[in-house]
């Protein structure tokens, strides 16, 4: 018996040892966190996986204009402190601005950014961390045209993990020298598919030019401003952060979403990863209306920004008219108490679990505003859509949807009963775009390893290796005419112009020769 226990003492003695050195993985880590955006949206990606990293026991601080609720233990909240007011009238104006150009929206892009960098980096528990002597191992920061806050990492002296909530983008590239061939690769403020015509393609590139220079010109020197201000001592310049300071970006997308494009091996796609793979439990009044539904349930939300009550009055009432000549019930997310409608065909409320009413299988339509996260929750869960994109990615949402065949979208300047009937009937009584997203569903399930454990993977990678920045590319030190090869093309045009122009002079050189010398021989015979 004594013997046994021994042995059993040993086997247990050799699975620790193993488990401590063969089993990839670092102890627990303190992280440090920006999630500054106003926007729920981001936040819901955000802390989705900084609540992960807390549960597997690395030592999590995330400034955020938001709490997380039933936090870890590990898990700390610094509160960015910010004028609510200033969002809710961009809120409030998207409606009556959504014909605004691309140019107009870029420039209101920038100027939004800036009072979010403000807002974060004035905010007195902000400035109580940056004044401490904490030490961390690693930032995990929102990419959304805030290098600034890139002086975390100097003032910390730690490496950092992108985290963009668009997807690979400009500025994503910016940092990282990833390719974005113009060709095929449309801006993702644009509703351009990977498939250009001649002018979306000179579109694409005006487009994308406009934005490189605006960021030139406005963005970086705003973010310069702030970096000298906030980080005066640094050890590194705000550019040399951008070039060199980022190890990796996890971007929410993967090729089963978009259109297939090249990443660099420091991108690192994660979409999906905040969706539920365990459905959980509705409310017991969203799981009775759901199932007492006997033709199905639509259900419509424009996301966790927009409000719908600031909808044209006219929209809104051709919308409402279309919904209540179906035969399917519905459940529409609404911001407040003011619509009153026939609540045994229309479920109203402020906030719905999402993800887990489109888990549900009587859901047979999902309207949304073509937000990445719903897009990206309705094809998991096999739901088609209805669209009605209104600004930034949504657009080119709504563009992949209709190429993929698996939704159609409404464009808001020309929504009304016409033209939202004809969409929804189109797609509730068209089999194919539920048979569409099934395939695709498929796609985006059929993965290797999680998204959210890819997630963690990389986040610990980076802790692992000292910063890995074995994976930032040669191409951060290559200016745009070394990167584009435009030096070596214009070496290569330029000799081969010299050579076109010796051979066209020695030809001539040549036929001047002989020339003069038939002119005598005529001359002499006649």
């Amino acid at each position: 018996m004594e013997k046994r226990f021994c042995q059993w003492l040993v086997v247990m003695a050799v699975l620790c040892i193993w488990a401590e050195y063969a089993v990839p993985g670092v102890k627990s880590a303190k992280i440090l966190s920006i999630f500054p955006t106003t926007s729920k949206s981001h936040w819901i990606l955000g802390s989705a996986l900084m609540k992960e990293l807390a549960h597997d026991g690395h030592e999590v601080t995330v400034i955020s204009p938001f709490p997380l609720k039933n936090a870890p233990k590990t898990y700390r909240h610094v509160e960015i402190t910010y004028n609510s007011s200033l969002f809710d009238d961009i809120m409030d104006e998207v409606f009556e601005r959504v014909d605004d150009n691309f140019f107009q929206k870029m420039k209101e892009i920038v100027s939004f950014i800036e009072e979010i960098v403000n807002s974060t980096l004035t905010s007195p528990a902000v400035q109580t961390l940056l004044n401490s002597d904490e030490t961390f191992d690693l930032l995990v920061m929102e990419v959304f045209l805030d290098d600034v806050f890139l002086g975390f990492a100097d003032r910390f002296n730690c490496p950092v993990v992108g985290m963009s909530t668009f997807g690979a983008s400009t500025w994503v590239n910016a940092l990282t020298g990833s390719p974005q061939p113009l060709s095929y690769v449309p801006h993702p403020m644009t509703a351009f598919t990977d498939r250009m015509n001649f002018w979306e393609r000179l579109g694409n590139v005006l487009f994308t030019a406009f934005d490189e220079v605006l960021m030139a010109s406005a963005g970086i020197p705003v973010q310069q401003r702030y970096y000298d201000k906030f980080f005066p001592n640094a050890n590194r310049s705000l550019s040399e952060m951008r070039r060199h300071g980022v190890s990796l970006i996890l971007v929410n997308s993967h090729f089963s979403l978009s259109f297939p494009r090249p990443y660099l091996p420091n991108l690192i796609e994660v979409g999906g990863f905040h969706v539920n793979r365990k459905v959980n439990p509705l409310p017991e009044d969203i799981q009775t209306f759901i199932e007492q539904s006997k033709h199905g349930v639509i259900y419509f939300s424009l996301g966790s920004n927009l409000k719908p009550s600031k909808m044209d009055l006219q929209k809104r009432n051709d919308v409402i008219r279309v919904l209540s000549s179906l035969k399917q019930n519905i459940i529409w997310k609404w911001d407040d108490d003011t619509l009153v409608l026939d609540r045994t065909k229309f479920l109203l409320g402020k906030w719905f679990p999402q993800d887990d009413i489109l888990a549900h299988p009587n859901v047979k339509l999902f309207i949304t505003h073509g937000g990445l996260l719903s897009c990206t929750e309705s094809i998991y869960h096999g739901v088609p859509i209805v669209g009605i994109p209104i600004f930034g990615d949504q657009l080119l949402n709504m563009a992949r949807a209709e190429v993929s065949g698996w939704g159609v979208g409404v464009a808001y300047t020309k929504l009304n009963e016409a033209t939202f009937a004809k969409a929804v009937t189109e797609v509730l009584n068209d089999e194919n775009y539920a048979k569409r997203i099934a395939v695709i569903s498929r796609r985006l399930r059929d993965q290797p390893v999680a998204p959210m454990d890819l997630a963690k993977f990389w986040v610990e990678y980076v802790l692992r290796h000292d910063g890995a920045t074995h994976l930032i590319s040669s191409a951060q030190d290559l200016s745009f005419i070394e990167y584009n090869n435009l030096d070596v093309y214009g070496f290569i045009l330029t000799i081969a112009g010299l050579i076109v122009l010796l051979i066209t002079l020695g030809c001539k050189k040549v036929t001047q020769r002989i020339l003069p010398k038939k002119s005598n021989k005529s001359k002499k015979n006649n």
